[in-house]
């Protein structure tokens, strides 16, 4: 593995500037090679340049290979791996900052799967990151060539996915809420901070999401956490206490008790049975 971590400057001070790297660096992984669970406090961006792996975030697996990338907003916690025949190589930066979340943001809800890109020459971003690489020390210097070619490279992502400028913005407040929910639905989020976020009245938005979306956004997330538990319960061993915090509920008595409510079923009841019948299917 390559690495280079920028440490002249502390968490703090990149926090509070505009955009600042954190690190950036490039794994040959062997066959099989594991990364993760895990949380980190700023963004990073994979750029896939040979051989095959699988992401796994929030609930979602992704199989990608040479030409993708892959975003892991901060906050989320993810986990990746490498093919057992065809490992993957891929480079990455990281970086945070007061513009950084927009970015992010700005990208992940340009694309189709939320946080992937495919069809992308990763290899000219590798160059990129290599320059970055090959700064030999921590001082003013580096530090902001470094970030100059940070710069760059969410630069030239932006061109690659042909980024609408004209219509950034111009969606409704109800669909930047949907998006906001869809990709922090396992946070512990409540309806009054998702309209603070927006700068607007927790009534209006009520009003706004119903009349998009025909359920209100606190339903909306109520229901997407549960069906995602369902997805949690069949295919992993984990417990309901594990399932309940990982999708942001209150407490494992809350998720028991929403769970029986929206689908009759207890969650032992639900787990069972969706294995028996996945057991039979298979006969």
């Amino acid at each position: 593995m390559k690495e280079y971590k920028e440490t002249l400057h502390s968490l703090t001070y990149k926090s509070n500037s505009d955009l600042s790297l954190y690190s950036a660096g490039y794994e040959q992984c062997s066959s099989g090679y594991e990364y993760g669970p895990k949380f980190r406090a700023y963004e990073l961006i994979h750029f896939v340049l040979s051989g095959k792996g699988e992401l796994h975030i929030d609930e979602h697996i992704f199989s990608l290979s040479a030409g993708d990338v892959f975003i892991i907003p901060a906050g989320k916690i993810a986990y990746y791996k490498a093919s057992q025949t065809d490992p993957w190589s891929y480079a990455w930066v990281g970086f945070l900052g007061i513009s950084s979340k927009t970015y992010i943001y700005q990208l992940m809800s340009s694309t189709q799967k939320i946080y992937i890109i495919n069809n992308i020459d990763t290899v000219k971003y590798k160059n990129c990151i290599f320059d970055i690489l090959s700064l030999e020390n921590n001082t003013t210097y580096d530090y902001l060539k470094a970030n100059s070619i940070l710069l760059n490279i969410i630069a030239m992502l932006f061109h690659d996915i042909n980024f609408d400028e004209s219509n950034w913005g111009k969606a409704s407040i109800a669909d930047e809420v949907k998006f906001y929910l869809d990709t922090n639905y396992a946070e512990k989020l409540k309806i009054t901070d998702v309209a603070k976020f927006f700068g607007i009245h927790p009534n209006y938005l009520t009003r706004i999401f119903y009349y998009k979306f025909g359920v209100s956004p606190k339903q909306y997330l109520t229901d997407l956490k549960l069906n995602k538990s369902r997805k949690l319960l069949v295919t992993t061993e984990s417990s309901v206490s594990v399932i309940a915090n990982s999708l942001g509920f209150e407490d494992q008595l809350a998720f028991s008790k929403a769970f029986k409510k929206h689908f009759s079923l207890s969650l032992s009841e639900y787990r069972k049975k969706t294995r028996m019948l996945a057991t039979d299917s298979k006969k």
